[in-house]
């Protein structure tokens, strides 16, 4: 039988470094309770999707917004989080901790930019991961191909790990991450549109293929 399954990706909720608007790849914080608030309304509107598998990345943040999602769940029963570091946010380097707006003025200006919003209106998605770790002094946050290598790593293991057809599958992870897979997966991608703390994209997966079927709601 062809496997096939629906994909709802979750974005956490908002944690104390996503409030000061900080980079926060590896490192960690736990939500805000405005952050904790809007999982729980976003574990609300799937309250009747009955999930067969869930999946986290291993970061704190990404846990406790799946188990507040999951309390909402009118088909709770006996689900086990699978946290796997495939889902961890990218990382960023020496620059985890800095204020985002200060990191990306400095990627812009490494690369004739004249704004961070100049920077992501010139280059791809691709490109402004690899500028980067070309940015970062110590040149230790991933590019492209090391995010994209570990991302497509954790989607092959839900898509072999299927034993059911039509299953339900949800996915809290990281917006880089989210960003990464819808772009990858669809052409319509903005990468300027930001991706919004728990907000919720569904992917339809058959004929060995991913298609994006809402985005960022």
């Amino acid at each position: 039988m062809e496997t096939k399954f629906n994909l709802y990706l979750i974005r956490h909720g908002e944690t104390y470094l996503n409030r000061y608007k900080k980079m926060q790849g590896w490192a960690d914080s736990p939500l805000t309770e405005e952050g904790k608030t809007v999982a729980i309304e976003t574990g609300k509107r799937l309250a009747d999707v009955q999930f067969d598998r869930v999946y986290t990345s291993d970061s704190g943040r990404t846990v406790e917004t799946a188990e507040l999602i999951i309390q909402q769940n009118n088909f709770n029963h006996n689900l086990v989080i699978n946290r796997r570091k495939a889902f961890r946010e990218s990382f960023f380097g020496s620059f985890e901790g800095e204020y985002s707006e200060v990191v990306f003025q400095k990627i812009a200006q490494d690369n004739d930019c004249l704004s961070t919003k100049e920077l992501f209106q010139s280059h791809n998605l691709e490109a402004v991961m690899n500028f980067i770790k070309i940015s970062d002094p110590f040149h230790h946050a991933e590019d492209y191909a090391e995010l994209w290598e570990r991302i497509e790593m954790g989607l092959n293991d839900i898509v072999s790990a299927s034993k059911r057809h039509n299953e339900n599958i949800l996915l809290v992870t990281h917006g880089v991450i989210i960003r990464n897979i819808i772009s990858k997966f669809s052409s319509q991608f903005n990468n300027e549109m930001e991706i919004k703390n728990s907000s919720v994209s569904v992917l339809d997966y058959s004929g060995n293929a991913f298609k994006v079927v809402s985005f960022n709601q």
